[in-house]
């Protein structure tokens, strides 16, 4: 009987410190995998989908008249999302997306599960959206930047023989031979 309830106690303990993890990362698998089966069987419903636009700047693309089938996840203010058409132009990306509730459902149960454990106290302020957010990361910076590979000049090549050149023996003579290799 002691044994029975050492061993019930030893697993609720290893559940209890790694079991959750593993558990919630299958059930998060199984989710995407469900996900990913609906829409690759076309089983969405074309009026749920939500389109995201992200601002670029890419002058020298090429751009799509019309969306093309492509899958993928992204995650937007705690809600997960799994695109399905993808579209360029020149200054915006348009996404269409299928909500993944599962998952966001999941993915909200562990952010409370682990701040209940780790004893996270809730800060109201940071959920606060009136509060705003100042500084050089509040908002998306994206720098443009420039890269010129030139030719080497023929004036550094000239200098860099010449360099050479002045190292007339590279070894330096000792008097006297060496030791001899002791096995």
């Amino acid at each position: 009987m002691k044994r029975l309830f050492a061993l019930a106690f030893l697993v609720i303990y290893l559940f209890n410190w790694g079991g959750y993890l593993f558990l919630q990362n299958y059930l998060v698998a199984r989710a995407d995998r469900h996900m990913n089966d609906l829409i690759s069987q076309n089983l969405y419903d074309p009026n749920s989908l939500i389109e995201v636009k992200v601002k670029q700047n890419i002058p020298g693309i090429f751009e799509w008249p019309d969306y093309k089938n492509v899958t993928g996840q992204l995650q937007l203010k705690n809600a997960c999302y799994n695109y399905v058409k993808l579209k360029f132009t020149k200054d915006t990306l348009y996404v269409l997306c299928v909500p993944n509730y599962e998952k966001t459902k999941l993915v909200k149960s562990n952010i409370i599960y682990a701040k209940e454990i780790n004893d996270i106290p809730s800060d109201k302020k940071a959920n606060d959206p009136s509060a705003k957010k100042s500084g050089q990361d509040s908002k998306y910076d994206h720098p443009i930047s420039r890269i010129n590979f030139s030719f080497v000049n023929n004036d550094m090549v000239a200098l860099a023989k010449y360099r050479n050149k002045l190292i007339k023996t590279p070894f330096i003579s000792l008097r006297g031979q060496p030791p001899e290799f002791l096995s």
